[in-house]
């Protein structure tokens, strides 16, 4: 299951510059393009993910940009619902496949990052099942598979080309669910084309059939025509397959869905849905005509994100957040609830009434969240100040319901950089991660108070005490020592700083470790006799892999060897003993590193 690599690259020679932006009747698109991990084809499809998105961008899309290593499940919900239009590249896990059984838990859908900064060969299949159930498409949505294996009928690199029947089923399979979950029309591309398809989806009269079939000199990066095929589909009523295989390569082109349906009636179908469009949500209309069966916003509240740290208002009662790009409360997240599945326009106004941003998001039965990036219509984010989020929903019926709003202040004044190094062991002495530097930048004149605390809450250090800065920036360079000049003992620390303007006063807060190695188990309360894997994650580079020695209540310490992982990363499953007795469980590691340092560090778990 892997997907189609950079071998196929050589034929398909490179696709022009951006195209000059389309004027498309007011009609903004949203846009998502998604690039997963691909292993060695990832930097290949991330240039190809690019290249896409900034021809959307020229074309007149607003367009979101979800690329590896941050292409999580959680990044694609947040920002597909109600988009227009949908390119994602990586991996492809079809059906027909050796993989058995077939089920589309993982299968006939997206190849993403578990976890943000994952590697290019880590990612989990999320199937057409998540996508039915949790993904809501704008009306007419199309979506485009580029590079994915089985998507378009074709097998892995290296094994033959499938039959038709087989070919055929895989189309109709991984087509299924984004038809499902609102799409119009689903292309599916082993080859990035050499035409321009967001250009000619916001300029051009052709059918999808028609933009299917544009020529590129016989390779499928583009039209084939010898020996292409429709079919009626059989897992989507009424869709209908396009197949154009080519005579050497096999399966790399198809699409399925409503092949008639033109890119001008894709523009004027979504420009009158909803209103608005963007990276927030989706697109859309103005509202007309309120029946006592509309939806029912019954609540309303407002939650920030946090990432690597946190940033909290701590002077003020309406909630803020900090688009500023240092990876604290970068976005907003609105939870509502609502009394029947609808769409909900979001109207973005400043505090002069000034509407900045409009887009739309589905919301099912319950309780769901939607998010702003404080960026406006243009796709710039907005000055510091007040904003009013307000929602308005609207069924599929039609009908409409009452607008509920909520009040957030942008500050963008200062970003709070994460450290330079996560982790510090400056006791040794031995120059080997003795420092890290604590950067802040701020844009315009801020009174900081700037404290490093320990795992008490305590304050060791503090670089700044309400002192009024202009702009610029400032970094504090920490070795590890107190206010005294003493070392500090082992622990996570928080360097903490407050920002205060006229607008208004928050906090951000970033995370150091100080001490040799960190430990963590995989088992919060281990239980005597169980299993339990150690990770050992060492500040220092290493001489050879650290030892574990293990103590538990009534027992005599024993010791085991980890094995490495990666750089400075170790680990080991061990059973535990089941005898002695319940109580403090201590895990030390131990070892010399590569200054040749004998170095250690010890934590102590709640054994059952």
């Amino acid at each position: 299951m892997i997907a189609l690599g950079v071998m196929l690259a050589v034929a398909l020679g490179q696709l022009a510059l951006p195209l000059p932006r389309a004027a498309a009747a007011g009609f903004v698109p949203k846009a998502v393009v998604i690039v997963g991990p691909s292993g060695s084809s990832t930097s290949h499809f991330l240039n190809d993910g690019k290249i896409m998105a900034d021809q959307a961008e020229a074309a007149g899309m607003a367009v979101t940009r979800i690329f590896h290593p941050r292409a999580t499940w959680q990044r694609v919900l947040n920002s597909i619902q109600g988009a227009d239009f949908v390119v994602y590249m990586g991996h492809g896990n079809g059906w027909p496949s050796p993989y058995a059984p077939f089920q589309e838990r993982t299968k006939n859908g997206f190849g993403l990052n578990p976890y943000e900064g994952s590697s290019a060969s880590n990612h989990t299949y999320y199937g057409a099942s998540y996508i039915r159930k949790e993904i809501r498409l704008a009306r007419n949505a199309i979506v485009a598979l580029v590079h994915l294996c089985y998507s378009s009928g074709n097998a892995e690199p290296g094994m033959a080309i499938p039959t038709w029947s087989v070919a055929r089923e895989r189309v109709d399979n991984y087509a299924a669910g984004f038809l499902y979950a609102g799409a119009r029309t689903v292309f599916s591309f082993g080859w990035m084309q050499k035409s321009n398809l967001p250009r000619i989806l916001m300029e051009s009269e052709k059918t999808m059939d028609g933009i299917f079939q544009t020529p590129a000199n016989g390779y499928p990066s583009g039209w084939i025509g010898w020996n292409d095929k429709y079919f009626d589909s059989e897992r989507t009523a009424g869709a209908r397959l396009h197949m154009d295989p080519h005579s050497k390569y096999g399966f790399y082109r198809a699409v399925t869905g409503d092949l008639g349906f033109s890119a001008a009636q894709w523009r004027g179908s979504a420009s009158g849905d909803d209103g608005g469009s963007g990276d927030d949500g989706g697109s859309g209309g103005e509202e007309t005509g309120t029946t006592t069966d509309a939806p029912v916003i019954t609540e309303l509240a407002v939650a920030t994100e946090g990432t690597a740290g946190t940033a909290t208002t701590t002077t003020t009662t309406v909630p803020s957040f900090t688009p500023n790009g240092d990876g604290l409360n970068d976005k907003l997240f609105v939870t509502h609830t609502i009394s029947k599945a609808a769409y909900l326009v979001v109207r973005v106004t400043n505090s002069a009434g000034t509407l900045v941003r409009k887009f739309r998001v589905w919301s099912e039965r319950g309780t769901s969240t939607s998010s702003w990036s404080g960026k406006n219509d243009a796709g710039s984010v907005v000055p510091d100040g007040s904003y009013k989020l307000t929602y308005r929903p609207r069924d599929t019926a039609g009908n409409v319901g009452e607008a509920r709003s909520v009040s957030v202040l942008v500050l963008t004044t200062a970003q709070v950089l994460a450290p330079s190094r996560g982790a510090i062991y400056s006791a040794n002495a031995d120059g080997l991660s003795d420092t890290t530097d604590l950067t802040i930048n701020l844009k315009r004149t801020a009174t900081i108070t700037w404290r490093i605390l320990n795992p008490a809450g305590e304050a060791v250090r503090t670089p700044r005490n309400g002192v009024k800065l202009s702009a610029g920036s400032y970094t504090f360079a920490w070795n590890g020592k107190n206010g005294s000049g003493n070392y500090v003992p082992d622990g996570t620390y928080r360097s903490v700083v407050k920002v205060k303007t006229g607008l208004g006063t928050y906090t951000a807060t970033r995370l150091v470790h100080v001490g040799a190695f960190q430990i963590r188990s995989s088992v919060a309360s281990p239980q005597r006799g169980g299993k339990v894997t150690f990770t050992v994650l060492a500040t220092e580079s290493m001489a050879g892999a650290p030892k574990l020695d293990i103590t538990q209540p009534g027992l005599s310490t024993y010791t085991v060897s980890t094995a490495k992982v990666d750089t400075r990363k170790f680990k080991v499953t061990v059973t535990l003993k089941s005898g002695g007795s319940a109580g403090d469980l201590v895990v030390a590691a131990r070892g010399t590193n590569a200054a040749g340092s004998k170095i250690s560090s010890r934590t102590t778990l709640t054994l059952r």
